[in-house]
């Protein structure tokens, strides 16, 4: 039988813990503690990371029984090339669930090198919730665990400025930060915490808004026996993430005295406003993939992949973002450039299988999100409908007026958004066209440009007189 890995068969030096890590998960493990790992490398950061378990079912005991450690394979294109990596990540020196033994959680508070906290809760981690948080029962919400934990550091060190702490939030949510900020203060003030206490998280604790980015697909099943085999021993906790990677976080610049990512020469930024940062990555990335999604399903494809190394779609995808896209974001070309480069890069990657049919679901609202915003910029700026933002919400009409054999919809939306396809006929959509413009997520916003009702139309009539491909053929020589 395989050897399990432990600190037995892979020794690791003792070091403090400067890191309190809300989060057990494979991402976290895959792009948090990745970069923990290489400060120890290459800097004298010297640290170690406790990690506490945010719901009362997760993997920290499970975790604990190899000592904290697993192996992180990256895989993707770099530089145009195929690349792999693959190492031991050392620095987890302890695991908490607070579930069961809430004390532990408490007495970490009150290490005085423990100065960060690092979260990824979720997306529903977040949130508000009505419950008494004190230091006698461990709180049920992720806010409510910080609270306590400032608390009870507040207590133990006198309210000292210095005793505070540095919050990076990991959530996909706008503002994690500041979200975070604004419950555990409401939380405090709701309870009845005295003045003082209020102040000292206000004056002594930084809470940073973050974006972080990394595909992570977790456990990789199909290639685990194997790399077992490579590294000679069990690994439960093996986990698989691309290459490539981008962390912008937005706050106090202190955070690099206690945390010096920036050291690391890696695609990590500083900055004092990400804005900017998570418009180019949605419309680029996010905006493309929506963009994408009706072309390869009606073109015959299945993944992102395939699509993108489609001739025919990739010069319409690439005349999109450089003619309708790119102008709407304030980024220099050649940042734009290096950017969407990245992109196709990752798209491109062998290792990983996107499919068009998961990144489908509510295309509607997506559209809304990533591709209207430059889809407005270019209407408001040449007083004229942006050519390839017509050609694919065109085509995303037809897709979702397709049916399966069991007469449901091909294509998952809200009922809603679907209740605009009840009569359709591609030969005869303009029904469901004023429909759907008409919808109130779009806040007015195609409703209010000219002539669009019509130009869907009638691309529209051509994909289903035509077909995607040559609808697109004739749209290109137009």
């Amino acid at each position: 039988m395989m050897k399990s890995l432990n600190r037995q068969n892979h020794p690791r030096p003792q070091r403090p813990v400067r890191i309190l890590q809300f989060g057990e998960g494979n991402f976290l493990r895959a792009f948090v503690d990745d970069f923990i790992s290489q400060l120890n490398e290459k800097t004298d950061f010297n640290g170690s990371v406790c990690v506490v378990q945010p719901r009362p079912h997760g993997r920290v005991k499970s975790l604990m029984e190899q000592d904290g450690l697993y192996t992180l394979l990256l895989e993707g294109k770099k530089e145009g090339r195929a690349t792999r990596e693959m190492r031991i990540i050392d620095v987890i020196e302890q695991g908490i669930d607070p579930y069961t033994d809430y004390p532990a959680l408490l007495q970490r508070a009150a290490d005085p090198q423990c100065r960060v906290i690092i979260s990824n809760t979720t997306e529903a981690g977040i949130a508000y919730t009505d419950e008494l948080v004190t230091l006698d029962v461990c709180p049920q919400s992720f806010p409510g665990k910080v609270l306590a934990v400032l608390k009870h550091r507040f207590q133990t060190f006198n309210g000292t400025l210095e005793s505070g702490m540095d919050l990076v939030c990991c959530e996909l949510i706008e503002r994690n930060g500041d979200t975070l900020k604004e419950i555990v203060c409401r939380k405090a003030r709701e309870q009845g915490e005295p003045q003082a206490f209020l102040n000292w998280i206000e004056n002594a604790n930084r809470f940073y808004n973050t974006l972080v980015d990394r595909i992570v697909p977790g456990y990789p099943k199909a290639q685990a026996a194997a790399l077992e085999d490579q590294l000679g021993c069990h690994d439960a906790y093996l986990v698989k993430g691309e290459i490539y990677h981008s962390w912008v976080i937005q706050g106090d610049p202190a955070l690099r005295s206690v945390l010096p990512l920036d050291q690391l020469n890696q695609n990590i930024i500083f900055t004092d406003d990400l804005t900017p940062y998570r418009d180019r990555k949605v419309a680029i990335l996010n905006g493309t993939h929506t963009a994408m999604v009706p072309l390869g399903l009606l073109g015959g494809l299945e993944t992102v992949k395939e699509t993108v190394e489609d001739p025919q779609i990739r010069r319409f995808l690439e005349a999109f973002l450089k003619e309708e896209v790119w102008p709407s974001l304030n980024f220099s070309e050649s940042e734009l450039v290096t950017f969407t480069h990245d992109v196709f890069e990752r798209f491109e990657n062998p290792d990983i299988r996107h499919e068009l049919m998961s990144i489908s679901l509510n295309s509607i609202a997506k559209f809304n999100t990533r591709d209207l915003p430059a889809m407005r910029h270019y209407y408001d700026t040449h007083k004229a409908l942006a050519p390839r933002a017509c050609f694919s919400l065109a085509a995303l009409i037809v897709l979702l007026g397709q049916r399966k054999s069991d007469g449901t919809p091909l294509i998952s939306e809200s009922p809603e958004v679907l209740a605009c396809w009840q009569d359709w006929d591609e030969n005869q959509p303009q029904a469901t066209v004023d429909a759907l413009i008409q919808l109130p997520l779009w806040e007015g916003q195609l409703a209010s440009m000219d002539n669009l009702a019509e130009r869907l139309v009638q691309i529209i009539h051509s994909i289903a007189t035509l077909g995607l491909r040559d609808a697109l053929k004739k749209e290109e020589n137009a």
